[in-house]
Parts: structure tokens; C-alpha cells; sequence
């Protein structure tokens, strides 16, 4: 039992925060499960799911910091009077009629009719 603790205690590496977020990275792109990662880099899955949860929240935290600072108001460049060009030019009233544009006469007899 003494040997098996001396095994362990030889296995623990400190890693900076840094290596730490590089093996999550990894881990993530890699394409491998999280039990087969920890087994291929020698990290207990009880670490790695420790390190998720602690980096993770930094990591959402530092997201949500950026996305708050790249939110606001842009400027921007009014061309012209743009309600004015979206209606179109009205070209006769006749009642409730409106003909936005020039219609043969036959056409008004059938709507008048």
C-alpha cells in the first residue's frame, strides 16, 4: 500500500493555469472522451472535471466581459430621406381609388363599373 501511494505521490504534477486551459482545449478539439484523454495524459478524470468546472466559469466570465465590451452603439451614415423613397409617388385618387401609376382607361371603366 506504502509503494502505491509513493506511485501516486510521484504521478501529481502541478500544472500553471495556463497548461490547464491548454489540456482542456485539447481535450476539447482533440475528438477524444475525457475518460480516454486523462488516461492517454495521465490526469485523474476527478482533476480534469475539477479544472472544467473551475476554468470553465473564468472562461464564460471572460466571455461575457468581452461580448459586454464590444456591445453598444455604432455610428452610422443617413443617406437622403429613406421614408420618402420607400412610398411610392401616388398618381391619381378617384374616390378610394389610388393608382400609383398610369392605367388604360379600359381598366378604370372595369373598376368604376
Amino acid at each position: 500500500m506504502e509503494q502505491n501511494q509513493q506511485q501516486q505521490a510521484a504521478l501529481k504534477v502541478r500544472r500553471s493555469s495556463q497548461e490547464i486551459l491548454e489540456c482542456l482545449k485539447e481535450q476539447r478539439q482533440g475528438g477524444l472522451t475525457v475518460r480516454e484523454y486523462c488516461q492517454a495524459n495521465a490526469i485523474s478524470e476527478k482533476t480534469f472535471y475539477r479544472w472544467q468546472k473551475v476554468y470553465g466559469k473564468q472562461r464564460r466570465k471572460r466571455r461575457k466581459k468581452q461580448s459586454k465590451a464590444r456591445s453598444g452603439f455604432a455610428t452610422i451614415d443617413v443617406i437622403g430621406n429613406v421614408v420618402a423613397a420607400a412610398r411610392p409617388q401616388l398618381f391619381a385618387e378617384i374616390g378610394n381609388i389610388r393608382l400609383y401609376k398610369e392605367v388604360p382607361a379600359e381598366y378604370l371603366k372595369t373598376l368604376l363599373s
